[in-house]
């Protein structure tokens, strides 16, 4: 993941925004399938583990991801798209 505090300070910000522009739709895709095939799934025995392991994503992280996608506020933002 690369955060806009790790894109070197000689890039102008030219170059900085075609970098975020490049990551910005596969970032999102990650988030869908960790919503979709693992958030929504976490209920299940050993879901937790295998993600955090998986992704590298520590246990308090991923808590905080699948309270937001569970929260049914999320839903109504996601369906005003």
């Amino acid at each position: 993941m690369i955060l806009t505090s790790e894109i070197p300070e000689a890039s102008n910000s030219r170059t900085k925004k075609k970098i975020l522009q490049t990551v910005d739709e596969p970032w999102r895709q990650f988030k869908s399938d960790l919503t979709r095939k693992w958030a929504l799934a976490a209920d299940k025995d050993g879901v937790d583990d295998t993600v955090c392991e998986k992704y590298g994503i520590s246990k308090e992280k991923w808590a905080q991801f699948c309270q937001t996608r569970r929260d049914p506020s999320w839903e109504v933002c996601t369906l005003s798209f």
